[in-house]
């Protein structure tokens, strides 16, 4: 269950859809992932991600939490939605770990907001945003796990890459803009409503067949208009990840 749990953390990107499973025929892919990318709706996002386990000891563990992420043409900006309690907790001055200073921000730039860019080689630029530093920090492949980013563009961009659907059943046809897909591995199901028009995953779920172990993730648009954070860092000073080490 450890590493089921792992997976959800990782901003919310999730290797479950790797694995092949059987599936009825479905349509051919005729766009490359880039063009995909790039030719993909622009939308602000509202991520919930909740898992739930019970252990060998009887212990059930639980475990929630929120992304905003805006997504343009081949750019994602990701930020974590704080609860209230700790945003009121925040505002009255409580220190909840160690904060940043010279030289040493790494409590900082773990929970930063992301601003992750594709290029159409398929290379991926991760920056994290130290907004009370006044900084970004270029961020390289090797330490993109401290900051949060799992590693698949893909994934955080459609919630489940539009690939993946082709292993997978799909079943009847769409009901309010929404495509329901399924699949079986083992005693594991996955069930995810696909928006069509928008082309995000907006509700998965995944579970197993004794109740032990259980995934969701809904993603609901934000209204309009399209918010721009990036623009704010403009004035920003500019560094790298080595900054931060000690």
């Amino acid at each position: 269950m450890k590493k089921f749990v792992q997976t959800l953390a990782i901003c919310g990107t999730a290797a479950m859809w790797v694995a092949p499973i059987a599936s009825v025929a479905a349509e051919p892919v005729m766009l490359t992932a880039t063009q995909r990318i790039q030719s993909a709706p622009q939308i602000d996002l509202r991520i919930t991600y909740e898992a739930m386990s019970i252990g060998s000891d009887g212990v059930q563990r639980s475990s929630v939490y929120t992304n905003r992420v805006y997504r343009r043409s081949a750019q994602l900006w990701i930020e974590r939605e704080l609860p209230e309690a700790l945003q009121h907790s925040n505002s009255h001055g409580h220190e909840h770990a160690h904060g940043p200073h010279a030289g040493h921000a790494h409590d900082e730039a773990r929970g930063a907001p992301l601003f992750i860019k594709r290029a159409e080689d398929g290379k991926v630029s991760v920056e994290a945003v130290l907004a009370k530093l006044k900084r970004v920090i270029s961020v390289d492949e090797a330490h993109h796990g401290n900051v949060g980013f799992g590693g698949s563009f893909e994934n955080v961009y459609w919630i489940v890459p539009p690939a993946s659907l082709q292993n997978m059943e799909r079943v009847g046809k769409p009901v309010n803009g929404l495509q329901r897909y399924r699949s079986v591995a083992g005693e594991q199901t996955t069930l995810i409503d696909w928006d069509v028009a928008n082309q995000f995953a907006q509700r998965v779920e995944r579970k197993d067949a004794h109740g032990m172990e259980r995934i969701v993730i809904t993603a609901k648009r934000l209204p309009l208009p399209l918010a721009q954070p990036w623009l704010a860092t403009k004035d920003f000073e500019r560094g790298d990840y080595s900054d931060l080490l000690d």
